[in-house]
């Protein structure tokens, strides 16, 4: 039952940005808020800094509902309650009562994102949690998370990423995120003063020099002034998020991360530079390859692997001087060679590799 995906159906989870098509469903639902909802965007770090506020909430003995995505092995893991997993069971059910929705009441099936959140929305209705901790999708006043009030926005860094949708510019990418935000309280990294569209914002900044480069502190750092904002206790958080500088081997050492732009890749070059790792595999979305490029060669690679991504992702080419592994063996001989590795480029690489090696643990 945890391998089954109830939303395969709708097939890839793209964004068709019909806003008032979701906040219909969440009228004829009732499914609008009444606790405090937390708002994350940025381009980097949404979820992490979403784990770390929920953790801290929690530990403020506060109850919790925390919306993220994407999911590592099942989509069930998009959805927190008091920071477990929703059970599968509970995820099925609400589907049917969306699908329910649908085939009464609508003349198009809800996306993948869309049926996600509105999913959370049910669990948050009925369990009466103090808060709901929501991190956005692309962002903006037509992602579906934007659908719904929301008490405090916290920014992450911004990035180029998604600029067929967001703008070109980071400033571009900033502005289209924070269209709909008028008097809103906005916590943000002091990095972020130079864009001056944030200017006619209603901003806190926050100082994270004494984090250093490890991006991972740094979004912890913002969700504790987050909730030091809210009135919550400074709790420390100890979060471990898969995925995100998951440490997979220590000897040899082999890191997993799902950086996939040219900001993300350039913090994770700063953190692993000291372990001076020499090997890697790459995946990487359809077009982002281009983009990240130059980064890349600040690693120092001496030998590269490439791997396509798990369907229904189109992948990027690989380089012709790259090694391409084509089958689950090719590739688990690449990362567990008695040499130190990382692998990046994409979250959906990272549910494959940590897939992959599951099963070879079973057999």
């Amino acid at each position: 039952m945890n391998n089954f995906d109830p939303l395969s159906y709708r097939g890839e989870p793209t964004a068709l940005f019909d806003l008032s098509f979701v906040k219909d469903a969440i009228r004829d639902l009732r499914l609008k808020p009444k606790n405090k909802v937390i708002l994350t965007r940025g381009t980097n770090g949404k979820t992490s800094t979403c784990f770390f506020l929920d953790s801290i909430v929690r530990k403020n003995n506060l109850s919790s509902i925390c919306f993220t995505s994407p999911h590592i092995h099942a989509p069930n893991e998009r959805i927190l309650l008091n920071g477990a997993n929703l059970p599968m069971e509970d995820f099925f059910y609400y589907e049917q009562r969306i699908s329910l929705y649908e085939d009464q009441r609508c003349e198009r099936k809800f996306t993948y994102f869309e049926a996600v959140f509105l999913i959370c929305l049910f669990v948050n209705v009925e369990n009466n949690a103090d808060y709901l901790i929501l991190e956005a999708g692309l962002g903006g006043p037509k992602d579906a998370t934007a659908a719904v009030d929301f008490d405090l926005l916290v920014l992450t860094s911004i990035g180029l990423d998604h600029q067929s949708f967001l703008g070109d510019t980071k400033e571009q990418i900033l502005e289209s995120k924070l269209l709909d935000v008028e008097d809103t309280q906005i916590i943000t990294f002091a990095e972020n003063k130079k864009y001056g569209y944030l200017n006619s914002k209603n901003v806190k900044y926050v100082e994270v020099s004494d984090c250093g480069s490890e991006f991972l502190s740094k979004n912890k750092n913002l969700a504790e002034n987050a909730a030091e904002h809210l009135g919550l206790q400074r709790k420390k958080s100890n979060q471990t998020i898969k995925g995100r500088l998951q440490v997979l081997r220590k000897k040899p050492l082999l890191i997993l991360d799902g950086a996939h732009n040219p900001e993300g890749l350039h913090y994770l070059c700063e953190h692993v530079e000291k372990f001076k790792i020499r090997k890697a595999l790459l995946g990487m979305k359809n077009g982002k390859l281009k983009d990240c490029r130059y980064v890349i060669d600040k690693f120092g690679f001496e030998k590269i692997a490439w791997c396509d991504l798990p369907e229904p992702w189109r992948s990027d080419a690989p380089l012709d001087h790259w090694t391409h592994l084509k089958t689950d063996s090719e590739i688990l001989e690449w990362i567990l060679a008695d040499e130190d590795c990382i692998v990046f480029g994409s979250l959906y690489l990272a549910s494959k590799i940590l897939k992959m090696l599951k099963r070879r643990k079973v057999k």
